[in-house]
């Protein structure tokens, strides 16, 4: 019988504390369907993002979201974390993912101002071959069996905080959400990305480019254009 009376007394609670916790914060979410581009890549997404602002301090946003991206472009060069001169050339790269976001803005009358960046993600892609690009030396070198050779080679996997560290893939974008309606906007902004690759074993070995690397990279940087639909 005690149960009985002490239940009510705890949704009661529940929903007083769930009534207190939304007025004291505004939580906003919605899709930008978009591009960054360039002369000689491109790279779409779609991210949906909600954000959340304490009624004293409206104007600053904390956010969480997720991105489905991807990432096409011509002749690249990818790059040893260790060493600039080691590096494989392709004729073209690629790449899908998805990632968690994290991001914070500020908003203005109808625009946000904000920053984003992927946490953490999984990417795939066509496997590629990259051309190891170094001339065969007197010294044995760990991966002197591979000079002048095209390797093959796919996207990394798993992805972390691309944003500060190497050979991870993902993408960090610095924008202007601007609200033309109350359900449109007009996202302008700059997208920081970079597109890693790892070499594929051969005759279940490992191959290793000079100083035990596998891993290649490089950043990308590019104007983005997007539409904004807000939810709520």
């Amino acid at each position: 019988m005690k149960t009985i009376h002490i239940l009510p007394l705890l949704i009661l609670t529940l929903a007083s504390s769930i009534a207190f916790g939304q007025r004291q914060s505004q939580v906003s979410a919605g899709v930008d369907v978009g591009s960054g581009f360039n002369s000689s890549s491109w790279a779409p997404s779609v991210l949906y993002h909600e954000e959340i602002s304490p009624n004293n301090v409206p104007w600053l946003r904390a956010g969480l979201g997720f991105r489905a991206w991807g990432y096409y472009a011509g002749r690249t060069n990818l790059y040893s974390k260790k060493s600039n001169s080691d590096f494989l050339e392709y004729n073209d790269v690629s790449a899908n993912g998805v990632s968690f976001v994290i991001g914070a803005n500020f908003r203005i009358w109808r625009v946000d101002l904000g920053v984003n960046t992927d946490l953490i993600g999984a990417s795939y892609g066509t496997r590629r071959r990259g051309f190891y690009d170094k001339e065969p030396s007197i010294e044995p070198t760990v991966g002197g069996p591979y000079y002048q050779q095209w390797i093959s080679t796919s996207p990394v996997i798993f992805n972390f905080a691309p944003l500060a560290l190497k050979n991870f893939n993902g993408q960090s974008e610095v924008y202007a959400r601007i609200f033309l309606f109350k359900r449109l906007g007009v996202k302008l902004g700059y997208l920081h990305g970079q597109i890693a690759y790892v070499t594929r074993k051969q005759s279940d070995r490992k191959v290793l480019l000079d100083n035990r690397q596998r891993r290649v990279y490089n950043l990308y940087n590019m104007p983005y254009v997007a539409l904004s639909f807000p939810i709520y």
